[in-house]
């Protein structure tokens, strides 16, 4: 740790945070390369290193880098240019690594989109950044195959999880799937496409640092689905802050959780392993109730996942005094807030399984590759995000505006540094309301969560600023309530399993605030009803406790895990 300062009362000059790293930490320099040059530069030499297992085939550096080389190829045979978009649209298989990683050593742009995304979403998608070139899962080819046309694209590759299985699941896998009859023209298999480029020469294309990458996407701050424009400097500077806060070392396991569509399982459990020459577990139809199994099975070192997945674990509690996960070093999970009694409960089943650490955290978004906080090891402060990462600068503002607020103070909370997206794609003007110049010349990235920091530099997510609702008080006062800071509260009663708090428009209120809740099995609902408000009451001021409680059997999510809460919102207006 670093030496303490002085404080001047502003977070982004003081930078507590930094005392919690070393100086090599802070001082490590960030690759001037793209990513494929990051991950052959640190993997050339050990060609025999396992790069990737799925579902226990393993795959050496050698064999990746043969791969992604016949990738490579193939797209230049397709006239793939610099530059050009190619969209990929792959679940958790080694095609879609290979991809990535040959669209980038020739200049190219993979723009990542979720394999199963439906057929006008996937055709938006292809329209957006007219791409010519969309490889896709099997799966989805008759989703799309008859309306393909519609689209920009001329040439679809189809890719099979059974493409890369082991020999006895290949056989098990083609058995029970639809053949595709594919006319090889507009559709080509996989193998075909990687046949198709065998004797074309690769060369690769030298770029600078900051010209876009990766292509993911994201509802942002306003619920509208945008393309997030990586760098390479972006995506290699995420890599190098988690490898020096984690203390990674070569081989170790990272468990994919999440599909590639999603920068914090790409960017972190994918591509971070493999630049740092660890092995990426790589699972195409991942079920969150066989967490446990897989931990058994696959033996991570690093699982770095969402409150959802890890509240699988205690659904399925062995309560077996043998079990030994202390392998598993570091458990992370970000993408929402966790339940603090679930968190809890959670690390208390780690405990017991003998892993070494509680749960650590982080605060992020795809706009800033992914995780721009995380909590460092022995200071895991209960109810925070942790601290910036050491190439990061965080501010807390004053909503609406770009003024700096000092320690305590509640306002939106900003981040500068390295992993700051280029911006959206094709949207100038959603870029602007996000990213802002401030006065001190930086590009600091306006994340729309409210929150703040204190003296040590550790962060607390208080809301989010786009769920602030007005209503009115009982002194008839326009105010704002928080659907957050109410959910927050409804948690702490010990039958509610999920929450989620809209606002229900209303003459005289504007808005009046109502709770939908999915309680635990065997509770009664009127019994709870009457305790849950009675804690609201306790915690609350009047104008936020709930008017309206509906109990549901599930609450919609999101493809990333988390509560759709702007599914309830429609619901609530859909009423009226």
């Amino acid at each position: 740790m670093t030496e303490e300062k002085k404080l001047t009362g502003c977070p982004s000059i003081d930078k507590p945070w930094l005392k919690y790293y070393s100086g090599e930490t802070i001082n490590a320099p960030l690759p001037e390369c793209t990513v494929y040059e990051y991950l052959y530069k640190n993997n050339k030499d050990y060609p025999s290193d396992i790069a990737i297992n799925y579902l226990g085939r393993k795959i050496s550096y050698r064999e990746l880098f043969e791969n992604i080389d016949k990738t490579a190829a193939a797209f230049l045979k397709a006239g793939v240019k610099a530059k050009e978009v190619v969209t990929v649209a792959l679940p958790s298989i080694p095609e879609a690594l290979y991809c990535v990683y040959a669209l980038n050593r020739i200049g190219a742009v993979a723009n990542m989109i979720h394999p199963l995304a439906g057929k006008e979403e996937t055709l938006f998608y292809f329209n957006e950044v007219q791409s010519r070139i969309a490889v896709i899962f099997s799966e989805a080819y008759a989703v799309i195959a008859d309306d393909i046309g519609k689209s920009s694209v001329k040439k679809v590759i189809v890719v099979s999880p059974a493409d890369s299985l082991p020999i006895p699941l290949k056989l098990a896998y083609r058995l029970k799937a639809d053949v595709l009859h594919l006319d090889g023209r507009v559709f080509q298999s996989w193998k075909a496409f990687i046949r198709e480029g065998g004797d074309t020469a690769v060369n690769a294309v030298k770029r600078k640092g900051n010209e876009l990458a990766i292509i993911s996407h994201t509802g942002g701050t306003t619920g509208e689905p945008k393309g997030v424009m990586c760098t390479d400097r972006n995506i290699n500077a995420m890599i190098v802050q988690i490898s020096h806060v984690l203390s990674v070392t070569r081989q170790g396991r990272q468990l994919a959780v999440l599909p590639p569509f999603v920068n914090y399982s790409l960017v972190n459990a994918m591509l971070e392993p493999l630049a740092l020459g660890n092995t990426t577990i790589l699972i195409p139809n991942y079920k969150s109730s066989k967490l446990f199994d897989y931990i058994k099975k696959y033996r991570p070192n690093y699982i770095s996942s969402i409150p959802l997945y890890w509240e699988a674990l205690l659904d399925d509690n062995k309560s077996d005094h043998s079990i030994d996960f202390s392998f598993l070093k570091y458990p992370i999970y970000g993408g929402e807030a966790m339940d603090l009694r679930k968190e809890e409960a959670v690390n208390r089943l780690l405990h017991y399984y003998r892993v070494p650490n509680v749960l650590a955290k982080g605060l992020g978004m795809t706009e800033l590759v992914s995780a721009a906080t995380l909590t460092p090891s022995g200071h895991n402060i209960i109810n925070s995000v942790g601290v910036p990462l050491p190439k990061m600068s965080c501010k807390i503002t004053e909503i609406h505006t770009t003024r700096e607020l000092s320690y305590h103070q509640e306002g939106e909370i900003c981040f500068s540094g390295p992993t700051v997206m280029l911006g959206y794609y094709g949207n100038q003007q959603a870029t602007d309301e996000i990213v802002k110049i401030h006065t001190d010349g930086q590009r600091w990235l306006h994340t729309g969560d409210l929150g703040y920091l204190d003296e040590n530099g550790v962060l607390y997510v208080t809301g989010r600023i786009k769920r602030i609702i007005m209503t009115k008080g009982e002194d008839q006062q326009v105010t704002k309530m928080f659907p957050d800071r109410i959910e927050k509260v409804l948690y702490t009663h010990p039958a509610v399993e999920l929450c989620c708090v809209v606002g229900v428009s209303d003459p005289v209120r504007i808005n009046y605030p109502k709770a939908y809740i999915v309680l635990k099995a065997g509770k009664d609902k009127n019994t709870v009803k009457n305790e849950i408000l009675e804690v609201c009451r306790k915690s609350l001021p009047g104008y936020m406790i709930p008017e309206a409680i509906e109990f549901l059997a599930d609450l919609p999510r999101t493809t990333r895990g988390k509560i759709d809460y702007r599914a309830m919102e429609e619901k609530e207006r859909y009423k009226t």
